[in-house]
């Protein structure tokens, strides 16, 4: 398995697991990362979509289409490697869709607080700010999977300079994600700054020691159980400080 493959599908989980089992521990988490539950999850995700959306379930459908976008970026990742580019394209059209989807599902829940999310791609960054101070604590999760599913196409569109300007909106959408609530989904936010300073030459405002900082709030939060956070440390902290030693460390 690649890197990115670890990364995705294992960050897939703490995204799944309370739409299937009804909110999880760290010990259950442990229990299911394995390909094979990896493989049931996702055929149970691809079959429930349309119920959920059905249901009108706004939130869980947003982290529904996020998750199953994860499991398309590692099908479309595979097709690069194996030279099959037109499925690879096909692939990434597919991820980018399920992510506009969640992106819209998480804000209309959002909107019910402030019609500012309505338009949160294309109103100015002050007022998307003014609106996001106005969330309260209960309005974490939906924050949380707006900010995500939004990362995560832009991340899928690098070549767009029209996706790439919206980082800023991310980052303060985390960041509220953060002043509301640091534990969600054992401190998540956390993980996605690890990534966005960890994952970018100084140049562009890369960091590895900012990276290091959230990984360590990670570790205090979950009394260092969360073992993700050892992949995280060798690809956002110690490949980019070229610490092969710390590298090798973590990935055993």
């Amino acid at each position: 398995m690649t890197h990115k493959h670890l990364k995705i599908q294992t960050f897939l989980l703490l995204l799944l697991l309370p739409i299937f089992l009804g909110g999880c521990g760290l010990a259950k988490l442990s229990r299911i990362q394995s390909e094979s539950n990896l493989t049931v999850v996702e055929s149970t995700l691809a079959k429930n979509l349309g119920t959920l959306e059905r249901l009108g379930l706004k939130t869980k459908t947003a982290r529904a289409h996020a998750s199953y976008s994860g499991f398309l970026e590692d099908k479309m990742e595979d097709a690069e490697i194996a030279g099959d580019f037109d499925t690879a394209n096909e692939l990434r059209s597919q991820a980018i869709g399920h992510y506009v989807r969640a992106e819209e599902y998480a804000f209309k829940v959002l909107e019910k607080t402030d019609k500012t999310f309505k338009e949160a791609r294309n109103v100015t960054l002050d007022q998307l700010k003014g609106a996001l101070q106005k969330l309260k604590k209960k309005q974490v999760e939906p924050l949380f999977w707006a900010a995500y599913a939004m990362a995560r196409g832009i991340s899928l569109q690098k070549d767009d300079p029209m996706q790439v300007i919206d980082l800023d909106r991310v980052e303060a959408m985390m960041q509220r994600v953060l002043e509301l609530d640091d534990t969600f989904y054992f401190g998540g936010a956390y993980l996605f700054y690890a990534v966005y300073y960890g994952d970018r030459s100084p140049a562009i405002g890369g960091d590895p020691e900012k990276a290091k900082e959230y990984l360590d709030k990670v570790d205090e939060l979950n009394e260092g159980k969360f073992l993700l956070v050892k992949f995280y440390r060798a690809r956002y902290y110690a490949y980019p400080k070229r610490d092969l030693q710390l590298y090798k460390q973590m990935l055993q």
